[in-house]
């Protein structure tokens, strides 16, 4: 088969981007070689990777879960068993907090509650270059690919990861409260979690997806525990699920954190959830 012909059957089931991910991948191929070299003969062995590729595509499973990382925020984040694979709409709330920080004075210390592959927390660390920063998750594979990650980044020495859950214990553990707390908690009720799409469902984490009945049991845990790991005068944004932003903006509410705003996504769906410790 010759790229051409190759090319063409890919596009049949992967969009242009796709597909180009997929040549470069497995065949060190560029947009331009698919002009230049169109009749190109494909090397047997990249050819039986690709098209092995591309059936496991069509029965499923996301090329981010076959190559093992995933583009976040304009960087490239390597994902594993026990990390989330990091989605466009995950991005709506680091472009919250570039919003809140504008003409501000940055924050000088993050928490990441449930950092998974540490792709929020690095992608702010990578924009607010004096600051620094914890990742705390259960999964101890999420923790080494996130220290994984703060590596290949080059954020290593400001990024610090815990195998830890959000609990009284870790909250007392904390040297100093601080200046900004982010988390893409659990929020799928666990009713609906088996009639996820194949690729979320078979692909991502259970304990990275499973928000309890509700799907709000872990906004509740987080929001008691805020006001110990938030300096007063600080700020948190929470990802939420696209039907959640009343019940979650009511929990912090009661939890009397002042609602700073609801973030849409690009689809215009609520995503993310800005909360203010009031000093």
């Amino acid at each position: 088969m010759n790229l051409s012909a190759l090319y063409k059957e890919l596009r049949k089931t992967l969009s242009e981007s796709d597909a180009r991910y997929v040549l470069r991948k497995r065949a060190d191929l560029t947009p331009a070689d698919i002009i230049a070299a169109a009749d190109k003969e494909m090397e047997h062995g990249a050819l039986a990777l690709i098209l092995a590729d591309l059936n496991a595509v069509q029965d499923g499973k996301p090329l981010s879960r076959i190559y093992k990382e995933r583009e976040f925020w304009g960087l490239t984040f390597e994902i594993s068993e026990g990390t989330l694979d990091p989605r466009q709409d995950t991005e709506t709330l680091i472009g919250a907090v570039l919003e809140r920080y504008r003409g501000a004075v940055p924050p000088k210390t993050i928490l990441d509650l449930g950092t998974g592959s540490g792709c929020i927390l690095l992608s702010l660390l990578h924009e607010f270059p004096e600051a620094r920063g914890i990742g705390i998750d259960l999964s101890e594979d999420a923790i080494k690919t996130a220290q994984k990650n703060a590596k290949n980044l080059g954020i290593g020495a400001r990024a610090t990861f815990m195998n830890e859950g959000w609990s009284n214990e870790f909250a007392e553990s904390l040297d100093k409260k601080v200046d900004l707390v982010v988390s893409n908690p659990p929020y799928i009720s666990n009713l609906v979690i088996p009639n996820l799409d194949e690729n979320v469902r078979k692909y991502d984490p259970i304990l990275a997806l499973d928000g309890g009945e509700d799907g709000l049991q872990a906004y509740r845990e987080i929001f008691s525990l805020l006001p110990h790991l938030l300096k007063r005068g600080g700020y948190g944004f929470f990802e939420i699920g696209f039907d959640q932003d009343s019940s979650v903006t009511r929990l912090g509410k009661e939890s009397r954190f002042l609602v700073k705003s609801v973030h849409l996504d690009s689809q215009g769906c609520p995503r993310v959830v800005e909360f203010f410790l009031n000093k």
